[in-house]
């Protein structure tokens, strides 16, 4: 039974509720009216259920595609870094002048000199202990293999072609992935880097790779639980996509799995030029799927990733599918009570009366029982708020959530804004008053929350308003999505993307960020900044004598031993292989560098203790570069503490060395030049590439010159200026000769122009050295690798 005041409340609603009349002799008459009502109610109820199952499938496809977007763009950044790192190995290699001098002399001596021989092969084998690669080849200028270290390389007389072209041109070639033809197909990938001398080159050096050490595992990761999740690297074989890597439901080994290209499958459309988020394409299965595609800059490689639409909207179909099915049952109940009320309504009029209460009676408690089903069953947490803030209900997938009881909740009063995290608090207060002002019918938040325990929730909140009969607001209900998982996934990718993988410390690019902005405060508050070079004295040998597995924990061991040495505010960086770096900012006195680097060397003084109980030792050979005495800008910094560090090792090892000489105020202030070597002998983009020089020298000397923010800025963007009319030229000559690479150099061109607006905003956030480091590396890479290959083609074609 309802209780009393339900009843009174009822009486009041529903104007068809009527008092038995007592001894009344007419016989009601059949009216349409709740046929008709009823009819729309029905109506109603589907409309409003399919517009709330599209409005949740809208939110989980948008939020899908920004979680592939994400995961996508992240692992192309990857690639491109770790391609990169590839070809400055490479380049490290072949630029040696020490190798450069011994290889040349032992292929001028016809390469009879064994012992020369062995010594060659024993500095590409340090290399290749050092960094991990599979195998060095030598080969001379014509393409002829001299020398093989490391594995094995069954391929490497056929790479002699692309060695000769490398030598000819010198200039660095990639080696696409390709399988070995030796009965297992083993997939590699390498990396042509030219022995120059002088203007020519008498050979090149091929580092192979495996990518299946890191390549492979990188594109396979994913963040987060998931059955169809998948990343795919692609490219063109013909009329057909090839999948270079092996596929999650295949059995196929890499590169052994083709598809044909004018398909609607989701790497076919990518390989057909179509980039970003993928619409109407398809899975390898044949399944429906929501993609995002981007390309891997300097290959012809395309990185898919995908995720099955079925996947995506599993919650909210099988949500879908449970409330069909009660409202169903809902409806049938209804319209058995309806029928039956229909057949009575020909009865007495006592009789019919009282029908028509228990029917009406019936459809408010079967609402009611409609509402409290979908509430309390539902996977979904949901709660009703009163509009102070204050629960006034919440299921059991709300309460497994946060960790309370049902009774705890209504018992102590509880409201959103005690379980909001405090910074987040602002902007949903924000929305939840313009919704009760009818500024918006609803509102899509996502933030964090506290649960019972202090941890912290991460969650996506869809609140919506609730109005009585007449008109004005009476509370509020809302979902609450747990992206807890996705948010832990997502902080651990972008760590993993700055810090080494192996010890935990910041890499390479985190230190360029972190020596910038040290040196700008540094030169804001007229302090100073040390960078410390550190190499472990001796860590090859325990490499070799204890295996690779303790040569890493060796280096985890030195990552703490110099994070004991310094203060919490310094950076401790590994920057590679045997090498780590070290940032002491705001120093009062440069001297105070030392009594760091005294710790340094006396920590690495005591032994080093292994898994299996062995000890050994290693030592740090320490060099010190002082900002600004050694120099202004990043690059003479860290040659300074390089050349420092070199000294210490030819002194003894085991010891540290300050920078002796100073930074020359007129060579400083010159310190972006480029001389007739970076001529690529088109005389209007040489004169254009000197003016850019010219610019970006100019903007340094006015940072120097602590000029104001206004004229800096004014700087940049006369720079911003000529980059772009440079950039007009060179499309010009391009199109006027049709030159076949000009898409790609475009693409370079629209990365900087787009990259520039990001500088423009570091230039507040205390990174403007990082920036011009930045703009000068790309600049001095375009001249070399795109411009003067693009100037040789217009040379052809009679343009100088």
């Amino acid at each position: 039974m309802l209780p009393t005041e339900d009843v009174a409340q009822y009486k009041q609603q529903d104007p068809a509720y009527m008092e038995p009349q007592i001894g009344s002799s007419n016989s009601p008459r059949f009216a349409p009216g709740p046929i008709l009502v009823f009819a729309g109610f029905i109506l109603a109820t589907l409309l409003s259920g399919d517009m709330l199952f599209v409005y949740m499938r809208d939110g989980v496809r948008l939020e899908a595609q920004r979680s592939i977007t994400e995961v996508g763009t992240l692992k192309a950044n990857q690639i491109d870094n770790w391609l990169d790192d590839h070809f400055t190995d490479a380049g490290m290699l072949s630029g040696n002048s020490d190798l450069l001098h011994e290889v040349q002399s032992w292929i001028r001596g016809g390469t009879r000199d064994d012992a020369r021989r062995r010594q060659i092969a024993n500095r590409f084998g340090e290399f290749l202990n050092l960094l991990h690669y599979e195998a060095v080849v030598l080969y001379d200028a014509s393409g002829s293999v001299l020398l093989n270290t490391g594995e094995p390389v069954p391929d490497a007389q056929e790479r002699g072609k692309e060695a000769r072209a490398a030598a000819a041109s010198c200039q660095h070639k990639f080696i696409d992935l390709h399988p070995y033809q030796d009965g297992n197909r083993s997939i590699r990938l390498g990396f042509m880097s030219p022995l120059s001398a002088g203007e020519t080159c008498f050979g090149a050096i091929y580092l192979v790779e495996d990518p299946a050490r890191y390549l492979f595992p990188l594109i396979h990761y994913w963040p987060n639980e998931n059955k169809t999740a998948e990343t795919q690297l692609v490219r063109k074989d013909g009329d057909q996509v090839l999948f270079l890597d092996q596929l999650r439901y295949r059995t196929e080994p890499p590169m052994a799995f083709k598809l044909p290209l004018d398909t609607q499958q989701a790497s076919a459309i990518a390989l057909r030029g179509k980039q970003g988020l993928l619409e109407n394409a398809r899975n390898y299965r044949g399944k429906s799927v929501l993609a995002y595609a981007t390309a891997i800059s300097g290959t012809p490689w395309m990185l898919v990733s995908k995720v099955d639409e079925d996947e995506a909207y599993r919650l909210v179909n099988r949500m879908e599918r449970m409330a069909g099915a009660m409202v169903l049952l809902v409806f049938c109940l209804i319209g058995a009570w309806f029928w039956q009320w229909r057949r009575r309504v020909l009865a007495e009029a006592r009789t019919a009366i009282l029908n028509q209460r228990i029917i009406a009676d019936g459809l408010r408690l079967e609402g009611e029982k409609r509402f409290r089903t979908i509430f309390e069953l539902t996977s979904l947490p949901l709660v009703r708020n009163s509009l102070t803030g204050e629960f006034i209900e919440v299921n059991e997938a709300w309460c497994k959530l946060f960790g309370y009881s049902q009774e705890e909740v209504l018992s102590r009063h509880l409201s959103w804004q005690q379980l909001t995290h405090p910074d987040d608090f602002e902007p949903s207060d924000s929305m939840l008053k313009k919704m009760i002002a009818g500024e918006m019918p609803d509102y899509k938040i996502e933030k964090r929350y506290l649960h019972k325990d202090g941890s912290v929730l991460w969650g996506i909140a869809q609140v919506k308003l609730v109005r009585d009969e007449k008109g004005e607001p009476a509370f509020t209900i809302g979902t609450i999505q747990d992206i807890t998982e996705r948010k832990q996934a997502e902080k651990m990718i972008s760590f993993m993307a700055y810090h080494d993988r192996l010890t935990g410390l910041p890499n390479r690019a985190l230190l360029f960020d972190r020596l910038s902005q040290a040196m700008s405060q540094a030169k804001r508050d007229g302090k100073s900044v040390a960078l410390l070079f550190a190499d472990l004295d001796g860590f090859k040998a325990v490499n070799d004598k204890y295996g690779h597995e303790a040569g890493d924990s060796v280096l985890k061991m030195a990552a703490q031993r110099f994070l004991a040495c310094v203060r919490e505010v310094d950076t401790v960086a590994r920057f590679g292989g045997d090498e780590f770096a070290v940032i002491l900012g705001n120093l009062d006195d440069p001297q105070q560098a030392r009594g760091v680097a005294e710790k340094v060397v006396q920590a690495f003084a005591q032994g080093l203790v292994l898994a299996d109980g062995s000890e050994c030792n290693v030592g740090a050979s320490v060099g010190i570069s002082i900002y600004p005495e050694n120099g202004s800008a990043m690059d003479n910094l860290m040659t300074a503490a390089d050349q420092a560090m070199y000294e210490s090792k030819r002194i003894g090892k085991n010891t540290y060395t300050f920078y002796n000489a100073k930074a020359s105020p007129r060579n400083d202030s010159i310190w972006f030049k480029i001389d007739d070597s970076h001529l690529v002998g088109v005389e209007e983009i040489d004169e254009q590439h000197g003016n850019l020089v010219y610019m970006v020298n100019r903007l340094n000397d006015a940072l120097k010159r602590d000029d104001s923010p206004e004229t800096i800025l004014l700087m940049f963007d006369e720079l911003q200026v000529a980059t772009q009319h440079h950039f007009d030229t060179e499309s010009r000559y391009m199109a006027n000769c049709h030159y076949p690479g000009r898409e790609a150099h475009e693409a370079e061109h629209a990365q900087l122009l787009n990259q520039l607006q990001h500088f423009k905003a570091q230039f507040n956030e205390g990174r403007e050295l990082l920036v011009l480091q930045s703009i000068k590396d790309w600049l001095l890479e375009h001249i070399t690798y795109s411009d003067k290959k693009m100037a040789a083609y217009l040379a052809q074609h009679g343009v100088t």
